[in-house]
């Protein structure tokens, strides 16, 4: 069983963890290289991945340099340029692992020291001696006590970016803060690196509000997909701007800034060890929160979407093409949570049949290459009763036929096998589904938009909000509603779900699941 592992790194058939990046094509004709690779000479799978941050957190000032260089005819590049950087890397891997050795016989050394000399004695000895100016380096030492430290004397910013994303590989398993998947480390690399790219390898103490505010209107400015369109690669930023094309989204320019703020937020949880007392990013990108524009369907956009062919005709691609209407319309729960349910899940509580939503898989192993069920929170983890509408359409009964098959997940179909999980095929499934029959607006009709609707329909129907927050895995806002309501209450829960109505004619046009018939795609065929 193979061991997944970050795209930039790769073991060799001895088990040495070697670094790869594929290099620029606008630089190759200078490096000489279609790609980086070198051996980072171990073979722990952590220190590799530790490695590896640092050297990814210099590439981007590297190609930087380079890119400058090549832009000027006075000192061009050498042909020992980049090899002399390489070489570099490694020096300072093997320096900072000296570091770390050394600083830990110093604090052995401090300690044994404390013990042999009572400590009050000593530092009042050093007191008057530094009172007197009889310590050599007084006036450097006043420079290091003074916070925050000068510019110069603070690190370069790809290092506190190499020491961020290591502390999010280490966070304890059993947190409240869980690692990161690797995708959302990537991402988050990716969106921080980019400022080098933009502006630089400064260092932490000269960027104030004036280059954060620099960088948030150079943003506004640049399209988005930068790294997937090929007629952006290999240009500068200016030369990116003058092409004139449409701006990423307020959201993608927040989601940048807000990740280096969290960064610098971080930082200043150690302020003496960085020397910085601010976060100048804060303020800055708050794009206009996405979950206010979304909104409930309306009983028409409804009466479009369930008249679609599809539905006329009876005649659907997979199961969850159908399925995951109903489902979203009837329960309030997420694309995530219904694109992962298995057959376990569907459970009788008090002689109730409920949906439990939880983040136990269906079979013990779990392929490296997927992704493992995931609830948001830990509210999230509820007991939905049935709603009466998808036990007449014959829900069970479609549960019961996949139980005969041997069938362990709802929707079979969607692989699990994806790192971003079974939700990914079903979301650009209704992505384009909705635009097909004409529900077009950005961020206002969405999946999520089922959710809005069962929400929505039941408080209008004067549901109290701490009964209905359980059964859509919301907190209660209430002291009553955290301690006195049983949230495992299916007999209680099951009023509240049917309360959820829809208009009649909207009802109707939901068929039976014996007058539907599931048409194979030809991958799925052949996969099976």
């Amino acid at each position: 069983m193979s061991i997944r592992i970050a795209s930039h790194l790769f073991r060799n058939r001895h088990g040495t963890f070697y670094f790869r990046l594929v290099v620029p094509k606008d630089l190759r004709e200078y490096i000489n290289q279609r790609e980086i690779r070198f051996s980072l000479q171990t073979e722990q799978r952590q220190q590799a991945i530790a490695s590896a941050l640092s050297l990814v957190a210099n590439l981007p000032k590297h190609i930087f340099e380079l890119r400058r260089m090549a832009e000027n005819s006075d000192n061009p590049i050498t042909d020992s340029h980049h090899a002399q950087w390489i070489e570099q890397l490694r020096q300072n891997l093997n320096l900072k692992a000296q570091i770390v050795d050394l600083e830990d016989r110093l604090a052995e050394a401090e300690f044994k020291l404390s013990k042999s000399t009572p400590l009050e004695r000593a530092n009042a000895v050093v007191e008057r001696a530094y009172d007197k100016g009889q310590l050599k380096g007084k006036r450097e030492l006043e420079e290091r006590l003074a916070f925050p430290w000068l510019p110069e004397r603070t690190v370069p910013f790809s290092e506190l970016q190499a020491a961020y994303m290591k502390s999010l590989t280490v966070r304890a398993t059993g947190g409240t803060k869980k690692p990161p998947n690797p995708k959302t480390m990537e991402e988050y690399a990716k969106s921080i690196e980019f400022f080098i790219t933009v502006m630089g390898d400064l260092r932490i103490g000269e960027i104030d509000r004036e280059i954060a505010g620099d960088y948030f209107s150079t943003l506004k400015k640049l399209p988005a997909n930068l790294t997937r369109l090929s007629k952006y690669r290999g240009k500068s930023i200016s030369e990116l701007i003058a092409m004139g094309d449409s701006p990423q989204s307020e959201v993608n320019i927040s989601k940048k800034i807000e990740r280096i703020s969290t960064m610098f937020k971080w930082a200043l949880e150690e302020k003496r060890k960085w020397g910085i007392d601010a976060n100048p990013f804060t303020g800055f990108g708050q794009a206009d929160n996405t979950e206010t524009k979304r909104r409930p369907f309306t009983n028409d956009e409804l009466r479009v979407l369930l008249t679609h062919p599809d539905y006329i005709k009876r005649k659907f691609t997979n199961s969850y093409a159908f399925w995951l209407i109903p489902l979203a319309l009837f329960t309030g729960a997420r694309l995530g949570e219904l694109c992962q349910l298995d057959i376990k899940d569907f459970v009788e509580v008090e002689g109730i049949a409920c949906i439990d939503i939880n983040d136990v898989d269906a079979t013990e192993i779990v392929v490296d290459s997927g992704r493992k069920k995931r609830v948001k929170n830990k509210n999230a983890r509820r007991l939905v009763p049935l709603h009466s509408a998808l036990i007449d359409i014959g829900l069970l009964r479609y549960v019961d036929k996949l139980k005969g098959q041997g069938q362990k997940h709802l929707f079979p179909e969607l692989s699990r096998e994806r790192r971003d999980g079974p939700g990914h095929a079903a979301s650009n499934w209704f992505q384009g589904f909705r635009k097909r029959v004409g529900l077009t607006e950005k961020q206002e009709t969405v999946f999520h938009s089922f959710r809005h609707y069962f929400i929505t329909n039941i408080l209008d129907n004067e549901v109290p909000p701490h009964m209905l927050a359980p059964i859509v895995g919301h907190e209660a806002e209430l002291i009553t509603g955290k301690v006195y309501w049983n949230t495992k209450d299916a007999t209680k829960r099951k009023p509240t779900v049917d309360k959820f109505k829809v208009p009649d004619d909207v009802m109707v046009l939901l068929p039976a699941i014996e007058d539907l018939t599931f048409t194979v795609s030809r991958k799925v065929r052949s996969k099976k």
